[in-house]
């Protein structure tokens, strides 16, 4: 009998922990794929290795615990114990699955029509409310060529290696101006009617200034033309006209003339009137030139030269059809200008002066 109570004693006493036992060990086991600077970029599985056997749970533990969303940091926690001798561990989990969400940052909107028409800066404007931005793709500087739909991409990487899709930016450039060229004027005794020739533009504006002060300006014609007549001026005043021709992105290109009012005797050209509209073929008439033995016509159509004339006297009739230059030409509606210039001595001297004048008629 004192025997089995013995047995039973021992038996018991070796069931329970001494108070001098070590207590366990714990450590986290993470599965998972990493990215940069400890964080991972894909679902992670928390497990424990506790040891030896024989521990009590007292929190935590949880086997395979798993972790899906985006997080700046989860802690996971495991206490256990033998005996009275407990010990605790931890593990912070961050994880970042998503790439930054990345949007095209240029230095300023377009500048006309959907156009940028001069250097544009483009940046990238990132945005990843979990690990936060680490880098963009560098600044682009965009100077030329013109071109329309034109592609500049860039991307994003955050602090958890989450590099974003390429982001496109898509846009047009035109740093081009249009062409401003020919501003010629005809002068009449209060009238100046002003014309030019436009290449590239959408839009073109007149603007008058005196001479006296060019800081007064006063637009006097805006449209798509090519000439305007300009009345009520005043004789013997200087004047200043500016032709302003802007193109579909913004740009503008000038041309600009001074002209002064006169005495109608002091105009050259006679006949036909400035712009004047005609059914027949025109007498051209100017003014007698002293000293002058022969004269120079050319008539232009839509800026080509169809016609060049020496004639003797102070006009020159035109013909329904007629040849230059080898071609065959025909007075078909259209609008002309004719420029005059005078001629002295032999005519196989070339020796002209300044020009007289120029004028435009049409014919309808």
């Amino acid at each position: 009998m004192r025997r089995a109570i013995a047995l039973a004693l021992l038996s018991f006493a070796a069931s329970v922990p001494s108070a001098t036992a070590a207590p366990p060990t714990i450590a986290p086991i993470v599965t998972g794929p990493t990215g940069d600077g400890g964080w991972y970029i894909g679902d992670v599985i928390v497990n424990w290795s506790i040891s030896p056997p024989g521990y009590t749970v007292n929190y935590g533990c949880a086997p395979s615990t798993s972790i899906t969303a985006d997080t700046a940091g989860t802690k996971v926690e495991c206490a256990a114990s033998i005996g009275s001798d407990m010990a605790y561990s931890s593990v912070t989990i961050r994880l970042d699955k998503t790439p930054p969400i990345v949007a095209p940052a240029p230095n300023r909107l377009a500048d006309a029509g959907g156009f940028y028409n001069h250097t544009l800066t483009l940046n990238w404007s990132p945005r990843d409310p979990t690990s936060g931005v680490a880098s963009c793709s560098p600044s682009t500087t965009y100077a030329g060529p013109d071109a329309t739909n034109i592609t500049l991409t860039g991307s994003c990487r955050d602090r958890a290696g989450n590099v974003s899709a390429p982001v496109p930016f898509v846009f047009s450039y035109d740093a081009t101006p249009p062409v401003v060229s020919k501003v010629t004027a005809s002068i009449g005794r209060k009238t100046a009617t002003v014309s030019w020739q436009v290449a590239g533009a959408t839009a073109v504006s007149l603007v008058r200034a005196s001479a006296k002060a060019p800081t007064q300006q006063r637009t006097v014609y805006a449209g798509a033309g090519s000439s305007f007549t300009d009345r009520g001026l005043t004789t013997g005043r200087h004047y200043r006209y500016i032709v302003s021709a802007v193109d579909a992105a913004g740009n503008v290109a000038t041309g600009s003339l001074n002209v002064t009012p006169g005495a109608a005797s002091k105009e050259r050209l006679l006949a036909p009137r400035a712009n004047a509209k005609l059914r027949k073929p025109p007498l051209l008439r100017w003014r007698k030139v002293a000293k002058a033995g022969y004269y120079n016509v050319q008539v232009f159509r839509k800026g080509k030269k169809i016609l060049s004339a020496w004639p003797s006297k102070p006009h020159y009739q035109l013909r329904r059809t007629w040849r230059y230059g080898g071609h065959r030409y025909r007075l078909s509606d259209a609008t002309y200008r004719w420029y005059l210039w005078a001629g002295y001595g032999k005519r196989s001297a070339h020796h002209y002066g300044s020009l007289l004048g120029q004028r435009s008629f049409v014919v309808r």
